[in-house]
């Protein structure tokens, strides 16, 4: 495959370079991260919630990887940019605690003055009551927002539902729509093409997600999409995406050679 074309390398984290999120690294791919660092300018791209953005931060560098606070993009720093710009940074919140801090800038309100429902968690310890309120916000005109719309992820070892599913359940309990501000939205990649100085299609993205990663990059228009068999990855997953994936590879270490040049 020509990469010539390629002028940024955009890394998904969980399940790509490390074995979960905040996780050891996987064989070779601390390696080859910095190796391909060397050739283009790269930034690690997550749609995990369940960490906040400084413990993140600083597991990837304890792990030996390149990462500072420009090339780490988390959900909710896009989302901070996104909202604030419309005048949406108002509403109901949907979140763990543990990411609360992440999210300071969104000023929660009752349904009836909300601007936005915000969801920033899969809610494995909520009820269908808990979620009532962001029903109430929906019904009264708020818009709804996800921090990314997985279907699953994978949790010491078992994959469990993500974020997606409970956008969906939210949308369809409001006959609401909802926008997701994570990968694979050509918004987020428009962005980082933007910041890099680059366009979308010189954008190549990397990941163990065949949907959201790899065909979903492609979606949005970005020249590249690998697919690695670790994480998420299970065989044939390349084969229910359309379009395919522009290559599937072991491990990010396959790629070295590839983004020598």
């Amino acid at each position: 495959m020509n990469v010539a074309g390629l002028r940024a390398v955009l890394f998904d984290i969980d399940g790509t370079i490390t074995d979960g999120i905040g996780g050891p690294a996987l064989p070779g791919a601390v390696r080859a991260v910095h190796k391909i660092a060397q050739n283009r300018p790269i930034r690690f791209v997550t749609n995990g919630t369940s960490w906040g953005r400084a413990a993140l931060l600083d597991a990837l560098r304890r792990e030996g990887f390149p990462v500072d606070e420009e090339r780490l993009v988390t959900p909710s720093r896009m989302a901070q940019r996104i909202l604030t710009e419309r005048d949406h940074a108002a509403g109901v919140l949907i979140a763990e605690p543990s990411v609360l801090p992440d999210l300071d800038w969104f000023t929660l309100t009752p349904p009836d003055g909300a601007k936005a429902v915000l969801l920033a968690t899969e809610g494995h310890d909520l009820t269908i009551r808990d979620l009532g309120v962001a029903v109430e916000a929906l019904l009264r005109g708020a818009k709804l927002y996800t921090l990314q719309q997985n279907r699953v992820f994978r949790r010491r070892g078992q994959l469990v539902t993500d974020l997606g599913p409970v956008a969906a359940f939210l949308g369809y309990a409001a006959n609401a729509t909802w926008e997701n501000l994570g990968k694979p939205a050509p918004l987020l990649f428009e962005t980082l093409a933007s910041d890099l100085g680059c366009r979308v299609h010189e954008l190549a993205m990397v990941g163990d997600d065949a949907e959201f990663d790899a065909s979903g990059a492609l979606r949005a228009g970005c020249g590249a999409g690998f697919l690695v068999k670790t994480g998420k990855y299970r065989f044939g997953d390349e084969t229910a995406v359309s379009p395919a994936p522009s290559m599937v590879i072991d491990g990010v270490e396959s790629l070295v050679d590839l983004f020598a040049v």
